[in-house]
């Protein structure tokens, strides 16, 4: 069954190919109209040069974070993310957040909660039409999380039917955690009004090295995600919103 965020993801990539379309199909519509017309428009001529490409840092924020801080009692956490363009389909890009995490499982109750950063790049593949800025890219990361485990409570299951399970409220603490991680991408942004973009993107992540506590398993790494059974893989997904603060145009 494919997951529901790869779905929604996919769902999202048409719909926004679908507005790029209809915007482009509009603007040439209202240029014939006016040669119809007998009005010559004024036309800048791009035959050397072509439509201008705004350089500069994009900076914004992770939207489905702060949403499922409300909506999951369990989880909270936030990301920034930004990335600066240094050649046509080149960017330099970096997330840095903080998450917090409750996991309640059969046998357990456990919290996790620290920091991460990736810095990697993007390269965009998509060809945009005359006067766009929009991105499909591909992208990878190196990232980095540190962060504790607290370990609320945990349950004994008995075989004697006399008795019930024998849940313990013993609280541990596992400090000066960390993880490293390689971290591909695959997503898009589009520009919703001047400068202003929002992005969709999914997530392959590929642990690198991991510090493990005594005794007790990693189950929920900030960044990373839930660590099923020791994986070393996880996945993830994101919606950004971001400002593009043009510093030169090419």
């Amino acid at each position: 069954m494919i997951p529901k965020h790869i779905f929604v993801f996919f769902i999202s990539l048409l719909a926004f190919l679908r507005l790029g379309h209809a915007q482009s199909t509009e603007n040439q519509t209202a240029t014939d109209i006016e040669i119809e017309e007998g009005v010559v428009p004024s036309v800048k001529d791009t035959t050397k040069t072509g439509a201008p490409q705004f350089y500069g840092l994009r900076i914004g924020a992770d939207i489905a974070r702060p949403i499922r801080t409300l909506l999951d009692e369990n989880y909270s956490g936030f990301e920034i993310v930004g990335d600066f363009r240094i050649k046509k389909n080149i960017y330099v890009a970096a997330e840095i957040g903080n998450e917090s995490r409750t996991s309640v499982l059969t046998n357990l109750n456990n919290t996790s909660r620290g920091s991460y950063i990736k810095a990697g790049g993007n390269f965009n593949i998509y060809e945009n039409w005359f006067g766009m800025n929009n991105l499909i890219y591909v992208g990878g990361r190196v990232a980095f999380s540190s962060f504790s485990q607290e370990l609320n409570s945990f349950t004994i299951a008995t075989t004697n039917p006399l008795f019930g399970d024998d849940t313990r409220f013993e609280s541990r603490e596992f400090n000066g955690l960390n993880t490293t991680w390689l971290e591909f991408q695959l997503g898009l942004q589009t520009e919703l009004f001047s400068n202003l973009y929002l992005g969709i993107n999914v997530q392959l992540k590929r642990s690198l090295s991991r510090t493990q506590p005594e005794n007790f398993e990693l189950i929920f790494i900030p960044g990373f995600g839930e660590t099923t059974d020791g994986s070393q893989f996880g996945v993830g997904y994101g919606y950004t919103l971001s400002y593009l603060i043009p510093i030169f145009k090419r």
